[in-house]
């Protein structure tokens, strides 16, 4: 068996495994073989091993109506939540549009060829929105590369521009945080209401 010298930092790696128990075995005998005479590493894990104690003991029960509420606090959710069948709209639309294109395209070709069939109309759909979204992809990508270079060009133009973005980044931030802190003042309120009228 050939003994490989490890580095202190693996040891301490290891100590945090062990109180975990995910060491194997053999890293087990090896961090009992240095905890013989490294001092710093046996405070170490007797301190994790104080700390392990401390979090099992420290266990919060729970209220039962905790979890209500925490959701009655939270603010409301966007039109997806609350209209989750909205989509469903869309989805036959599309089902619909690509049926039709389907079906012009098969009795427009039925006057060219005799036997167009129905399945090679929508082969034909399938893989024009296949392009499409081929195509799209790419506009999109394009697109967010422009950005970045329009983006570059201006943080790297002067550290005048530099100092106005991170400005502009600042203030919207600041509105952001603004927003949140007053939705967050409301919410409480809007708990209490509830409860009492509910």
């Amino acid at each position: 068996m050939s003994t490989r010298q490890i580095d202190h930092s693996t040891y301490q790696e290891w100590l945090h495994s062990e109180v975990d128990g995910g060491l194997t075995t053999g890293e087990r005998s090896q961090l009992r073989d240095h905890l013989v005479y490294c001092e710093q590493c046996k405070v170490e894990k007797e301190e994790l091993i104080r700390l392990e104690r401390l979090l099992a003991d420290s266990h919060l029960a729970v209220r039962a109506d905790f979890c209500d509420d925490v959701m009655a606090s939270l603010p409301a959710a966007g039109w997806e939540a609350r209209f989750p069948k909205s989509w469903i709209a869309a989805l036959v639309a599309v089902v619909v549009l690509v049926a039709g294109a389907a079906a012009l395209i098969s009795t427009a070709g039925q006057g060219l060829e005799p036997a167009v069939p129905l399945a090679g109309a929508f082969v034909a759909i399938l893989e024009m929105l296949q392009s499409s979204a081929l195509v799209g992809a790419g506009l999109l990508t394009a697109s967010w590369k422009g950005m970045g270079l329009a983006f570059q060009e201006l943080l790297g133009g002067s550290i005048w521009n530099l100092i106005a973005v991170s400005a502009l980044v600042f203030a919207v931030d600041f509105m952001l945080i603004r927003m949140l802190l007053r939705q967050g003042q409301k919410a409480p309120e809007k708990a209490a209401r509830s409860r009492t009228e509910g």
